[in-house]
């Protein structure tokens, strides 16, 4: 009965607006630097949403960070609030596939655990999108779900939600395991400043992250790329 009362408030907040959606992208670098493609998918945190701002944005920040290592990046970002893992294979995955990124990051699953998406769907459709675009030639990181006892959420839901979000992470984690893509691990290392400095790691809504929170994502995610084109 508590759960279920906390679901009402919860689902009465106040979220952030997700239109008019963010106007993500470009090209970053010096003009000489080495060529790279880079596509984010995702959900409403790919797309910016809490941000304040597009360079606050974890696609951006990234781009901005392998421009900085000599890269000439063309960011193209395809992330759509709401989106679920079926959304990223069925819907970004093909716009992926013809934009011919040398680099994708996949930030999905937050919305999975929210609305119950069945572990097994969640698998199946992570593995098919990685397995596609790595037979199209193209180097896939994956970041699962991030920790989920967000600041908007009431004890014990809180600590409900954060238990289905690491088993939304694991499903990922398995198959991007399966068909050999490393996973920038979110919850583990970015989890605890949002519980630390929740003031910074939040957008207004207390359930986004806001610019602080998605530098610290960017910090995580980075050493995966760079260690994914290192293997190329």
């Amino acid at each position: 009965g508590l759960i279920g009362i906390e679901v009402v408030i919860t689902m009465r907040r106040d979220y952030l607006h997700t239109e008019p959606a963010m106007d993500l992208g470009g090209t970053f670098g010096p003009p000489d630097g080495v060529r790279l493609r880079f596509a984010v998918l995702g959900d409403s945190t790919a797309a910016g949403l809490g941000a304040g701002s597009p360079e606050f944005a974890y696609p951006t920040v990234l781009a901005r960070m392998l421009a900085a290592d000599g890269y000439r990046v063309e960011l193209t970002v395809l992330g759509v609030s709401g989106a679920r893992t079926a959304d990223v294979l069925d819907a970004q995955v093909p716009r992926a596939e013809a934009a011919h990124p040398d680099l994708v990051f996949i930030g999905i699953g937050a919305n999975d655990a929210i609305h119950l998406t069945s572990l097994d769907r969640v698998r199946h459709d992570m593995s098919r999108a990685i397995h596609i675009l790595k037979s199209a030639g193209i180097e896939v990181v994956v970041g699962g779900a991030p920790d989920m006892r967000a600041a908007a959420f009431l004890e014990p839901l809180r600590s409900l939600a954060g238990w289905r979000g690491r088993e939304v992470e694991r499903a990922i984690g398995a198959a991007a395991a399966a068909e050999g893509a490393p996973v920038a691990p979110l919850r583990a290392e970015a989890g605890p400043y949002f519980a630390t400095h929740p003031e910074d790691a939040y957008a207004a809504d207390d359930f986004h992250p806001g610019a602080g929170g998605y530098k610290r994502w960017a910090e995580v995610i980075y050493p995966v790329l760079t260690a994914a084109l290192a293997a190329r």
